[in-house]
């Protein structure tokens, strides 16, 4: 398995290559608008001599990989960025999302896989890459953008020594103060009643412990994509041989399903990303609705 480390620029620029096609198309549904990537030479990336528009904002795509990680920026002076990208809505923030995790995929060699992707908006682009630690030896791999007639460069930039750290913490929200409670007349004193041995008004004991909200969330369950499905008869599973073509009524153009623990959650379609199957989502897939009759009791004769 490759290290992400200067070393590997020429399978980097191999994997830019490869992919660039597809990252275009990747780079034109997040982004609006049609791109062709052109990819450039390997470099080394020099924090006193950063590529043009690095002293200003810009759209950082970062990948991490077991703790270190890379950063795709783009200058927002190369005008291909759209004015949203800052403040995306939820639709805007699932583009960048589904950007990050493609470009993750078709700009590093496929020995390297990210378990953590994400792409947002930073003020500084060169003062983002020194607080992800970028290594004094870095390589850079540039990527030509174009759309019409604008065009303009995204650098591949790695190793970062903490990739999270490319943004910065998202400020906490001010909590405005509780208003003072209304004070409640007392109520007359209560004989006290006893029940299970506690008498009432005093503590109740806390129930049980249960599980966490965030550990719930960690639960892994299977997914699978389901491309069409029929019932074939015992004799002709049996002459089922390598070379046998199995027909089904599905259509081409129909969705897939996308299944979660044996039930469907949504559809869509199949993509390629570089070399691998993906899924891309169309649609959700509510729940069933199940009701259940409620007979009124009869009622007794008097």
């Amino acid at each position: 398995m490759s290290e992400l480390t200067p070393q590997i620029a020429a399978e980097v620029i191999a994997a830019c290559q490869a992919g660039a096609e597809e990252a275009a198309g990747a780079l034109g549904r997040a982004l609006d608008g049609e791109f062709t990537v052109a990819v450039g030479e390997a470099g080394s990336y020099d924090a006193a001599a950063a590529p043009e528009g690095f002293d200003g904002p810009g759209l950082a795509v970062m990948f991490s990989f077991g703790g270190t990680g890379a950063a795709a920026l783009l200058p927002e002076a190369t005008g291909l960025i759209p004015d949203w990208y800052g403040d995306p809505d939820p639709t805007g923030a699932s583009k960048l999302s589904t950007l990050a995790q493609e470009l993750s995929m078709l700009l590093v060699p496929e020995t390297l896989m990210a378990d953590v992707f994400e792409a947002r908006r930073v003020d500084n682009l060169a003062a983002a890459l020194q607080g992800a630690g970028v290594a004094g030896d870095a390589a850079l791999a540039p990527l030509t953008l174009s759309r019409g007639d604008s065009s303009g460069v995204m650098t591949l930039v790695w190793p970062l020594a903490e990739p999270a750290k490319i943004f910065p913490p998202e400020p906490e929200p001010e909590s405005e103060p509780e208003p003072a409670p209304t004070p409640k007349p007392e109520a007359p004193a209560r004989p006290k009643v006893t029940f299970g041995g506690a008498a009432a008004g005093e503590p109740v004991p806390p129930p049980p412990p249960t599980t966490h909200y965030d550990s719930m969330m960690r639960v892994q369950v299977p997914v699978s994509v389901a491309l069409a499905s029929k019932k074939e008869s015992v004799q002709e599973i049996i002459e089922l041989a390598p070379g046998t073509i199995l027909k089904f009524d599905k259509s081409c153009d129909e969705l897939l399903h996308l299944f979660a623990g044996g039930q469907v959650i949504a559809e869509g379609e199949a993509v390629k990303v570089g070399e691998k199957f993906g899924f891309r989502v169309s649609a959700m897939v509510l729940p069933e609705e199940r009701f259940v009759s409620v007979n009124p009791r009869p009622r007794e004769a008097g």
